[in-house]
């Protein structure tokens, strides 16, 4: 009898646990704006993120949604974390003025362990993504990841790993490669791609090389596959704060990408 009211009690316990691992988090649901926030994850990680909800945002009507994933950082020493609120300048320099008119919520988290390719980074990005939908009113049709540089990186990445959760990907100033191995080897991410891509890279980056990309851009073009090629000629890799124009210019392909999703 103890040892079946032990099992019991394990399988319980092990329900409990799972559940807890499994769950939304649970997240202030905010009016139209740009808000600061901090998530707490099931093990205990806290994850500064923002949100920006737009004018107008009518909680009775599916809104869509971009997922945007910060650029580098330099963690303080025995850290891999950014300061706090590290993605509130990365969606003020770059997105904020070029998506206003899509009137989507723009969600931004900070990473919780180094490049957005870790284990814990995705798992604690989807959690908050799942939790985020779950607390509006979302279309899960009108999704779109995007980031720059790591976060190009991590666009590529998670685009390519989790296609059935966007509509469409906007990676920008990165290589469609494993972002720690790209001074040592080119291997490009193998992928069947189903969803739609629009590139960013310039030509004069002068940190990440746009060759890789402009090969692999060719490479599915040639397959068939929806790629838009966005070649920069005058915009350096730190020169972010000039990237709201040639992001502007996503705005067309991005209401197509939602229009072909309904």
């Amino acid at each position: 009898m103890k040892n079946i009211l032990a099992a019991l009690c394990f399988i319980m316990l092990s329900l409990n646990v799972f559940s807890v691992s499994a769950q939304e988090l649970n997240l202030e649901k905010k009016g139209p704006g740009f808000h600061k926030l901090v998530a707490m994850h099931p093990d205990g990680t806290y994850q500064y993120y923002v949100i920006n909800i737009p004018e107008g945002y009518d909680d009775s009507k599916p809104t869509p949604l971009i997922l945007g994933l910060h650029y580098g950082f330099r963690p303080a020493e025995g850290s891999t974390i950014p300061d706090p609120y590290w993605s509130e300048g990365f969606f003020k320099k770059i997105y904020e003025q070029a998506f206003k008119p899509l009137n989507a919520i723009f969600l931004a988290a900070d990473s919780v362990n180094g490049n957005w390719s870790t284990p814990e980074n995705e798992e604690a990005v989807m959690r908050l993504l799942d939790s985020v939908i779950a607390t509006y009113n979302i279309d899960p049709r009108k999704t779109i990841v995007t980031g720059y540089s790591i976060g190009g990186f991590g666009t590529w990445h998670w685009a390519s790993k989790f296609q059935d959760r966007f509509a469409g990907a906007i990676p920008i100033a990165a290589n469609p490669t494993d972002m720690n191995r790209v001074r040592e080897e080119r291997k490009l991410i193998e992928a069947d791609w189903k969803i739609p891509l629009y590139v960013i890279h310039s030509r004069v980056d002068g940190l990440i090389d746009m060759e890789p990309t402009e090969q692999y851009v060719h490479k599915l073009k040639a397959e068939g596959k929806d790629v838009t090629f966005q070649i920069l000629e005058v915009i350096t890799h730190h020169q972010e704060n000039l990237l709201p124009e040639p992001m502007g210019k996503t705005v067309p392909w991005i209401k197509r990408v939602w229009e072909n999703a309904e």
